[in-house]
């Protein structure tokens, strides 16, 4: 009887050191770049490449991504779904024009293109969600309430990300 209850025992210590182990590593920050080898370009299979992408990561506030090319050849451009559905950046939220590396603060779907001309219609695009952390909370930035008239273009809940490149908080 002793030897079983000393196997349940040591049973229940494998299983909490295991747990305590998985739950750590989960909320540790996960750096990824897109596209992995390929980078941020236009994709050689259009649009899915980046799709199947971002639909085969789990991302989750405190996630780092990882937006590889080269300057002059690339951008990389935050739009609305709209902008996006369209193709159109004429009036992008944000762009960043040197490779980046961006650190997501908070929950929100967003929406990336290159603003290159034809760039978006070869598949240069993807949208990606940031899910809450279990470990920490959800960070709103509020946007202010637009006055009567004034252009109702989404502020994307105002960018909750900061680029640790070129240090621009949003």
């Amino acid at each position: 009887m002793s030897i079983s209850m000393d196997v349940n025992v040591m049973f229940l210590i494998v299983f909490a050191v295991a747990a305590t182990e998985a739950t750590l590593r989960s909320s540790e920050a996960a750096e990824y770049v897109v596209g992995d080898d390929l980078g941020w370009t236009i994709p050689p299979d259009g649009a899915a490449t980046y799709a199947a992408w971002a639909s085969n990561h789990s991302l989750f506030v405190g996630d780092i991504l990882v937006f590889k090319f080269a300057a002059g050849e690339q951008d990389l451009a935050f739009v609305t779904k709209e902008d996006l559905g369209t193709c159109n950046t004429a009036d992008p939220l944000h762009v960043f024009e040197n490779a980046t590396t961006i650190k997501f603060l908070g929950t929100d779907t967003y929406y990336v293109t290159s603003t290159f001309a034809g760039h978006c219609s070869k598949g240069q695009k993807m949208t990606f969600d940031i899910a809450p952390s279990s470990t920490t909370s959800t960070i709103s930035l509020a946007s202010p309430s637009p006055s009567p008239g004034a252009d109702k273009k989404p502020l994307q809940q105002s960018l909750n990300f900061v680029s640790q490149i070129s240090g621009l908080v949003f």
